[in-house]
């Protein structure tokens, strides 16, 4: 009973820390969601029968909302800060969210028209030979486009993220700087002021590097060296720094480092700054040390030992509300999973078991324990690993309750049946008991990530004016080839019209391809197949590719550009651990790339000329 009320108040530490965080993730982000969801409505609704064209509302609307804030900024800057910082609450959710609203398009692969091997070894050749050729042109396009408009002068002398303190412009949390230290936030606090034995809350910094994939990624620091100055524990045997809680919640012992104001030679090149968090209490230790010199009779090992109960009860608090802080998210939608199991063998409606079936394997790929090696983290995308685990639970639970595997493809149709939230009213369109499934509600919130897209762009605007001569010509002519090139090729080669159009997509990040591809009636499962391939490809061999085309290690603008427009947003999460000006370019480029490309798939005389490429 006596642990019972010590985790209780455990918890309500935790939740008397967090409490800003939580309201923020768990009441804010789903009423801006919300919020989201009635524009994108409602502005698809005046699209279609007001205007009466095919457009994508989340593209419209990143592009309007893009606008807005440029304008805002320019007329009053503090009205911007104040606007960017109200919408990021929703739109910066749904970016870290981004990779897995990509997995239905992977998950209703099996219910896709069977391929001859022949079509197959073609589509394998067209994407490898697409992929490198892209590679060349888009790199050499951009080197002389620099040349020709002279933007080359605004190349940093940095390459590495961790040689430059920070390469940012001003603008959205969605990309924090590289180094950040964060006071009084409701995010990273994790004691309180106002509990005994626990330091003020701006006694604490940490470091953010959240970036593009950096999704569902809740890893904090837990603490960890004593305070400097006055304090017994300042020896270097006490000087030790722990990391990262890991998803087991365990704890591993981390380099020894001394304070940067200590730091007397130069930081070593790759090695990233790590923070050391103040937590444990002053007054305490003032306190000991004061009784030791007011009264000589104290023994000494009591002191010590009092002083050791001291702090070891302080960090069994920080240690426990850095693990609820760490894990409720995988606590929550672990016990809906549970629950769902059950929603799913006594009822008809399956969307809820899939639902937190996706999402609970996309978290184990995510923060799960057992691969630590960057290498083959590279390797095990999350998107291709949780697609691969959710096949296998649907498959173990379908043969658990129907005990035929033919009921298999029956319940993956439920997965996604189209009626997203732009359709949920539109009962005419849909038989009795066709309900929205989980592929679904992806698809809705891929919406608010495509608005979202508009956080990084206003963030690197100023990039954009710079490098805009030299960035326009290899994109627009990247659209003109994936348009005509594509279809035209595939389709005398022998590739099935559908498919053929498909392969357009192929360097749109998913966002922005799903719309692209709808509207000129080409193959989405190819498309999201081959986009989400490239950039994979990108993060394994971007690097050494633009290292053989002899791109100046320098040249962030051609790397990001080239990354950015051919691999799409997978890439630029790469990047954003390498050179995070090549990132800001990047994530420029794909957003550049997909709105123009949804813009021209939208005009009916493109389209027209599309299908008459293929035959049609």
């Amino acid at each position: 009973m006596g642990r019972f009320i010590k985790h209780w108040q455990l918890f309500r530490l935790f939740l008397k820390t967090n409490k800003l965080q939580l309201i923020k993730t768990y009441i804010l982000v789903p009423v801006g969601g919300t919020l989201t969801l009635c524009i994108l409505y409602g502005v698809d609704r005046f699209i279609r029968n007001v205007i009466k064209v095919t457009f994508p509302a989340s593209v419209a609307v990143m592009l309007i909302n893009f606008g807005f804030m440029c304008s805002l900024s320019a007329w009053r800057r503090p009205y911007a800060d104040i606007y960017v910082k109200v919408i990021d609450i929703p739109l910066s959710w749904s970016l870290r969210w981004m990779n897995l609203f990509f997995t239905p398009a992977f998950v209703v692969l099996p219910l896709s028209p069977w391929i001859s091997w022949q079509e197959a070894l073609l589509i394998v050749a067209v994407f490898v030979i697409g992929y490198v050729v892209s590679f060349v042109i888009l790199a050499y396009i951009t080197i002389v486009g620099q040349k020709l408009f002279g933007s080359r002068k605004f190349i940093s002398i940095f390459v590495r993220q961790e040689e430059i303190d920070n390469g940012m412009e001003a603008g959205s949390s969605f990309t924090p700087a590289a180094r950040m230290h964060r006071k009084s936030s409701s995010t990273a606090s994790m004691i309180s002021p106002t509990e005994p034995g626990i330091p003020n809350k701006s006694e604490v910094s940490y470091e953010s590097d959240a970036g593009l994939s950096d999704i569902a990624s809740n890893s904090g620091y837990v603490a960890k060296k004593p305070v400097r100055g006055g304090n017994p524990l300042n020896s270097p045997e006490s000087d030790i720094l722990m990391s990262p809680i890991d998803s087991t919640g365990a704890i591993d012992l981390a380099h020894r480092r001394q304070d940067d104001s200590e730091t007397t030679g130069p930081t070593k090149r790759g090695h990233i700054q790590t923070p050391e968090p103040t937590y444990f209490n002053r007054s305490s230790t003032n306190t000991i040390i004061a009784m030791r010199e007011n009264d000589p009779a104290v023994c000494k090992r009591a002191v010590t030992k009092q002083e050791s109960e001291n702090l070891s009860l302080e960090f069994d608090k920080v240690y426990a509300v850095n693990m609820w802080q760490c894990h409720l998210h995988h606590i929550l939608y672990g016990l809906g999973f549970i629950a769902s199991v059950f929603s799913y063998y006594f009822s008809w409606y399956a969307m809820p078991f899939q639902f937190f079936t996706a999402v609970t394997t996309f978290m184990f790929v995510v923060d799960n324990p057992f691969v630590k090696n960057p290498k083959y983290k590279k390797l095990l995308h999350p998107v291709i690993c949780s697609v691969a685990l959710t096949w296998i639970v649907l498959l173990v639970s379908v043969m658990i309750k129907h005990r035929a595997i033919n009921y298999y493809l029956s319940d993956l149709r439920s997965y996604k049946t189209g009626r997203t939230y732009l359709k949920l009213f539109n009962n005419a369109a849909f038989a009795h008991h066709v309900w929205p499934g989980a592929g679904d509600v992806f698809s809705t919130c891929m919406d608010i990530s495509i608005v979202g897209l508009s956080l990084p762009m206003y963030t690197h605007r100023y990039d954009l004016r710079r490098h805009f001569l030299s960035m326009i010509p290899p994109i627009l002519l990247l659209c003109a080839g994936s348009l005509t090139l594509y279809p035209l090729i595939c389709y005398h080669i022998g590739i099935a019209s559908d498919m053929s159009i498909g392969f357009i997509g192929r360097s749109i990040t998913l966002a922005l391809g799903t719309p692209t591809i709808q509207n000129l009636n080409g193959s989405v499962t190819l498309m999201a197949v081959t986009t989400v391939v490239s950039g994979i490809m990108g993060v394994l061999t971007g690097g050494l590719l633009l290292d053989l085309l002899r791109v100046p290690e320098d040249d962030y603008v051609t790397r990001g550009l080239t990354l950015g427009c051919n691999c799409g947003a997978i890439a630029t999460a790469y990047l954003l651990g390498v050179d995070r000006r090549a990132a800001a370019i990047s994530t420029l480029s794909f957003s550049l790339f997909g709105a123009f490309m949804v813009v021209l798939s939208a005009v009916s005389k493109i389209k027209d000329f599309v299908q008459t490429l293929v035959g049609n």
